[in-house]
């Protein structure tokens, strides 16, 4: 929360996610130039789906590799952000805290297998192919985090979707535009989606990456594109994707080796 909207105390209890959106119902429809909660408001549920999910990657980024205040202090941004979104869509908190209830005393592994394959999201969307056991031999999570914009579970900011390919700008840009360009069958890196993708599913990431590009005034002046692989290339998500750079004078592609 910024300055703007803090409260004055903050119980060490879970009720304070109670009191805290009652803060939010309580500012929502306030001046947005004096309220942070009413800027978010004014700019529309999507907008704040999309920065719940920001802050969601974020607070994975501080608890991998981020000190322990780091993460303290990204968890509790994704909390507020969540309560948020929670009101934007008419919902109590105590809905979401009797759905817990619920779960208590259940294995996690029963209820898992308790799920029918019609409830359960699946690994690509729209992308006309699904892996199968392959996946598990090729080292494909379906957890990671493009799999779970694929399956709708994060929000992002789409620039192009077609049968086979999503397209959306990165919410840690590098450079003023900075797009990553996905394949929507579950592949982990170039190397497996050149082997196993389709003839379809390869030509048709090729011409999209092309047409956005061009849909995105990218031809002229340049741009570059970079896909990472493995562990020399310091890939961080397991799912084939392809960067788009531009905006700016990108220099040399890689410092040169001294000889």
């Amino acid at each position: 929360m910024t300055g703007d909207d803090k409260m004055d105390a903050t119980p060490p209890t879970g009720a304070f996610l109670d009191e805290l959106y009652d803060v939010i119902e309580g500012r929502k429809d306030a001046d947005p130039d004096s309220s942070h909660t009413a800027r978010l408001f004014a700019k529309g549920t999507n907008k704040i789906a999309q920065k719940v999910g920001e802050e969601a990657f974020e607070t994975v980024i501080e608890g991998v590799s981020g000190a322990p205040e780091a993460l303290v202090s990204e968890s509790a941004d994704l909390l507020y952000h969540l309560l948020v979104l929670w009101s934007a869509r008419g919902l109590r908190p105590e809905t979401v805290w009797a759905a817990l209830a619920r779960r208590k005393g259940v294995s996690g592994l029963a209820e898992k297998a308790a799920r029918t394959e019609d409830n359960r999201p699946p690994t690509s969307v729209g992308c006309g192919k699904e892996r199968n056991s392959d996946m598990a031999a090729a080292g494909y999570d379906s957890e990671n985090i493009f799999a779970k914009i694929l399956r709708g579970e994060i929000p992002c900011d789409k620039v192009y979707e077609d049968d086979h390919v999503l397209a959306f700008r990165d919410i840690n840009p590098q450079t003023p535009t900075h797009v990553l360009v996905i394949p929507k069958g579950a592949y982990v890196s170039l190397d497996d989606f050149s082997s196993n993708a389709s003839e379809a599913e390869l030509a048709g990431f090729v011409r999209a990456a092309g047409k956005i590009a061009r849909d995105l005034g990218l031809v002229e002046p340049g741009y570059r594109v970079l896909a990472n692989h493995g562990r020399d290339a310091h890939q961080e998500v397991p799912h084939f994707h392809l960067h788009m750079f531009a905006g700016k004078d990108l220099g040399r592609m890689i410092k040169p080796i001294d000889r």
